[in-house]
Parts: structure tokens; C-alpha cells; sequence
């Protein structure tokens, strides 16, 4: 049940749909993002061109660490060591929404051009307005291009 409900949290994430994330008393009242490290890359299955990371952080420490293929389906990862790349999201400034509407241009081109994926890595973190309509402005473009639910086989 715990791996379904968080899911769910993630998948309402990038689909748009309803969401459970952000449910505590203190997100409420502030609606500020929580720290996200989301790394996107070639994807390690032939089925999908790009897959992505999403790591949740408090600090340097890894609370949650998921990879998805498409949009709605993350998978719970066990690994939570802490990589250079997360001290660097947790140490540094979170990444400027113009950066993340840039990558998600340069993809649809790479895509376009029948190019690898870039590897790029994104600092999602205290972002104002997060579930009144920034969570949408920050991660669609990160995944966009991707698909919405698993590939048939």
C-alpha cells in the first residue's frame, strides 16, 4: 500500500492530475516546494528514449529516491547515498525556471533530430505558489516529451 500511495503522489506530479504531494500542515500554509533533485538522461531500457530520477532531499540526505520511464509510474529505488550532485542541490540555488523551459526546447530538438538525451540535473527547491500552479511550471517541462503511462509490449 505505502509503494502505491507514493505512486500515486508522484505520478499526480507530472500528470496534471489530482495531488496528494504536499499534504502536511506546513506545505499548506507556506504551499512552498520541497527540495527535489531530478536527473534526466538516456534511458537504461530500449523501450523508452529518456528517463528520469527524482530524488526527494532534506539536506544532503536522500528521504526518497524514485526513476520513471513515463509520467504516472515511478519506481522506489533503495539506493540513498548521497552523490555529489545531491550536496550540490542541497548546497546550492535551486534551477531558474528559464533554465528548465530551455532544456525542455533543446530536448524536443535533440528528439527531432533523432539525437541521445543530454543529461541534465534540476534543483527544485523552495518555489513559492507549488501546488497553486508552479509544480506544473517546473516539472512539465523536465518531462515533457516523455510518455504518459507504460509502453505495451
Amino acid at each position: 500500500m505505502q509503494n502505491f500511495v507514493k505512486t500515486m503522489i508522484l505520478g499526480s506530479i507530472v500528470s496534471g492530475g489530482f495531488s496528494l504531494f504536499g499534504l502536511t500542515a506546513n506545505a499548506q500554509n507556506r504551499d512552498i516546494s520541497p527540495t527535489i533533485l531530478i536527473e534526466t538522461g538516456p534511458s537504461d531500457n530500449p523501450a523508452y528514449r529518456r528517463m528520469v530520477f527524482v530524488k526527494y532531499l532534506n539536506g544532503s540526505t536522500v528521504t526518497s529516491n524514485y526513476k520513471a520511464y513515463n509520467r504516472r509510474e515511478f519506481i522506489n529505488i533503495p539506493d540513498r547515498n548521497a552523490s555529489d550532485n545531491v550536496r550540490a542541490c542541497a548546497k546550492s540555488r535551486a534551477t531558474p525556471l528559464p533554465e528548465i523551459k530551455a532544456f525542455q526546447r533543446d530536448e524536443a530538438a535533440r528528439k527531432r533530430k533523432n539525437q541521445t538525451p543530454e543529461t541534465r540535473n534540476f534543483c527544485i527547491k523552495n518555489i513559492k505558489s507549488w501546488t497553486a500552479g508552479n509544480k506544473d511550471k517546473y516539472l512539465n517541462p523536465i518531462f515533457a516529451g516523455m510518455p504518459y503511462v507504460a509502453k505495451a509490449k
